[in-house]
């Protein structure tokens, strides 16, 4: 093989680290931003965060702070037929101690934060095996069995059911340790019988058992209960009515009290003592209609302010080399997060003040009122990149008139109309979540007729479209929506 040289000319998109680090900013929800913001302050010493309540050094930005943000707000998001370099500004060679602080744009107006401070919060509750612990702690137990029964609870999932058998429990035990079938039973009746009624059963039909030999022997009908679940648990699962009252040799009344005394049951008692994470949902975004127009507002509830520190301003100059070089560079670094920051919050707001311009109708009714929208149509309109576009909206939510919703929520694909007219997926399914809320717990409706409905109003579409959406919303096949009542 004979080896040569040759000269070949080539052009490639090479992203830099600052608009790498400004693609990733965009990207980021509340959480991870705020974990960025905190992690940057920690290694780059020339940033400082302040409380913007304690921001005396200059409460009320200059007109010549103001003047930069005001152009760039006016101005739309363009990108660099190069690269997405307009993301964040390309003048990084002046390095400047006095560069304006990174204020986030949030709401200040009362009527605003009010609706955005309060996230909605699960608040976890005791443990259930340590509760299941503690009250076998009051019960004198053998050795042997306090270690069967510390498995038993030790073995429960989330629900609270019992998904071993006696075999594999038997595994978790010690092998000199290996107690009868007779043994494990004993022990399981008093867990069973601790706490709350249903806990370590090994299946629904004996959680639901479990729960109607707790109740007083007097309650009504539940003799009919007991046969029902025992043996007919299955037909009830099917909607089978009219074989449930032939078999139980009484009339669809008398059912009708049964079925409503078993679904006073819980079929998952362990969750009631299952711990949940806790989870705080909150908006990016908000939007309220002020003078009859929709106004959109940032929202950044701890409103710190992000700055150049002027503790290191006399080192610039230092005649050692190193620290003038090492001032140099997180001088520029801090510049550079300072303004990818200032063009995160600009792009966001942009791309939200679009989605709420062409999603006007679902501001005022609801997800009835989504037209079809895509990332390119946002992007053609503000002339920016889909891949932006794509960033701005992921991991960020919105508050508005009908609740808190992902950005991502009023993207939805086009269903072709009878009349030429264009009706959006989340319409066809907001319709079909209405026709089912009001159809007759009787006579629910089928995906059959709900085809026919949306014909009438419209809408082209396939039963099996229909049956993917209501899916999709967890809503049952209209034979398992049924109802005797």
């Amino acid at each position: 093989m004979k080896h040569s040289l040759q000269i070949r000319q080539s052009r490639r998109l090479q992203l830099n680290a600052q608009l790498t680090q400004s693609l990733r900013l965009l990207q980021l929800g509340r959480v991870d931003l705020d974990f960025e913001i905190q992690n940057k302050l920690e290694t780059n010493p020339l940033l400082e965060g302040v409380d913007s309540l304690n921001y005396a050094d200059d409460p009320t930005p200059s007109p010549e702070e103001i003047e930069p943000l005001t152009q760039a707000e006016s101005e739309p998001i363009q990108e660099s037929p190069n690269t997405e370099s307009e993301m964040i500004s390309t003048d990084y060679d002046s390095l400047h101690w006095d560069d304006r602080p990174y204020r986030p744009h949030s709401e200040s107006s009362n009527e605003f934060r009010a609706e955005t401070d309060q996230p909605m919060w699960h608040d976890a509750g005791q443990d259930l095996r340590t509760r299941l612990l503690e009250e076998l702690a009051l019960h004198r137990l053998s050795r042997p069995d306090e270690l069967i029964a510390h498995a038993l609870i030790g073995s429960l999932d989330d629900r609270g059911y019992l998904p071993i058998n006696y075999d594999e429990l038997r595994s978790i035990l010690d092998a000199q340790d290996s107690p009868s079938d007779k043994e494990i039973d004993s022990v399981l009746h008093l867990v069973q019988s601790l706490y709350l009624p249903g806990i370590a059963a090994r299946d629904l039909r004996e959680c639901l058992m479990l729960q109607l030999d707790g109740l007083d022997k007097q309650t009504a009908y539940i003799e009919d209960a007991k046969k029902l679940v025992s043996n007919h648990l299955d037909r009830l699962g099917k909607h089978q009515y009219t074989a449930l009252g032939q078999a139980l040799e009484i009339d669809q009344s008398r059912l009708a009290k049964v079925i409503a005394l078993i679904q006073s049951l819980n079929p998952k008692p362990g969750e009631e003592l299952t711990p949940s994470v806790d989870h705080a949902v909150s908006p990016d975004v908000v939007v309220k209609k002020v003078d009859q127009e929709w106004v959109v507002r940032l929202v950044r509830p701890d409103g710190s302010v992000i700055r150049i520190s002027q503790d290191y301003r006399n080192y610039q100059n230092s005649p050692d080399k190193k620290t003038s070089e090492y001032i140099k560079n997180h001088l520029q670094d801090a510049q550079w997060f300072i303004r990818s920051l200032e063009q995160r919050d600009q792009t966001i707001l942009k791309v939200t003040q679009t989605i709420v311009s062409m999603q006007g109708n679902f501001m005022e009714s609801g997800d009835m009122g989504v037209v079809p929208m895509t990332l390119r149509d946002i992007a053609n309109e503000l002339d920016i990149h889909e891949s932006t576009v794509s960033r701005a909206i992921d991991q960020k939510n919105i508050l508005t008139p009908h609740g808190l919703f992902a950005l991502k929520h009023f993207f939805s694909a086009s269903l072709g109309g009878s009349n030429g007219s264009q009706t959006s997926a989340r319409a066809a399914q907001a319709k079909i979540r209405k026709v089912i809320e009001s159809e007759s717990a009787q006579q629910p409706v089928s995906d059959n007729q709900l085809v026919a409905m949306l014909n009438q109003d419209g809408i082209t579409i396939a039963r099996r479209t229909v049956a993917k959406y209501r899916e999709q919303m967890k809503i049952l096949p209209a034979a398992q929506r049924r109802s005797i009542t």
